[in-house]
């Protein structure tokens, strides 16, 4: 089943490779870790140990992309079922998410398995998404089931200045919210991709393929290749 590149099935599909693919740049960093300080404590020390140019460590830039991933993939997933309801349109009520509402400071930053275990489990996640379109009865069926995800109302919720208690509400979708995760990881890598160089003891040739790098400047490098 191949839907047209300007279809609602190929941009979740689009979205859902992209948070993956992000996701396992973290797993081959992980991997990196192991590989280059030899055991599993050293490698949690450099996991740990806070960069003084940064301001933070690998665990906890992690950490707090995935808080973010992990909401619009669980939000994502859930939308499959509902799409199966009798009267799906009774289940389009707005999706709460509360970005900013997290825990600080716990096992997820400071446990490079826990960390692992995160990130595979949101990658099976968003693996839900893709099978439940593959299992479409037709093209049809499947743009339909796309469309119904990727257009399901969210209230994304954030604390958009320090002097005020409640949060704001900006209306979104889950196709915009599944965007913003994997542009907000992006430049999360960015920053690891410092902290991996300068503290955790990693060399270029130990970062997975791209990491840390947006698909935009990957995209400039290429044509800039092609034209030397």
């Amino acid at each position: 089943m191949s839907a047209p590149a300007s279809s609602a099935a190929a941009l979740l599909r689009t979205l859902c490779r992209s948070n993956t693919a992000l996701c396992t740049q973290k797993v081959g960093l992980l991997d990196a870790l192991l590989d280059r300080h030899g055991t599993p404590a050293a490698a949690a020390d450099a996991f740990t140990t806070v960069c003084p140019i940064v301001g933070a460590s690998i665990g906890q830039h992690f950490r707090h992309s995935m808080d973010h991933m992990e909401l619009i993939a669980l939000v994502s997933a859930g939308k499959c079922t509902s799409a199966a309801a009798p009267d799906a349109a009774s289940t389009a009520v707005p999706a709460e998410i509360h970005y900013d509402l997290r825990v600080r400071g716990g096992t997820l930053e400071k446990d490079m398995d826990e960390a692992r275990n995160r990130i595979v489990s949101v990658v099976g996640v968003l693996d839900e998404v893709t099978a439940a379109l593959s299992e479409a009865k037709n093209d049809d069926e499947e743009e339909e089931l796309a469309s119904f995800i990727a257009n399901s109302p969210v209230n994304a919720q954030f604390f958009l200045t320090a002097d005020e208690n409640e949060e704001s509400k900006l209306p979104s979708t889950v196709a915009r919210e599944l965007g913003f995760a994997a542009h907000h990881a992006i430049h999360h890598l960015a920053m690891v991709r410092v902290i991996a160089l300068e503290t955790a003891g990693l060399s270029e040739a130990d970062l997975p393929d791209h990491f840390g790098r947006a698909p935009s400047t990957i995209k400039h490098d290429r044509e800039g290749e092609r034209k030397s």
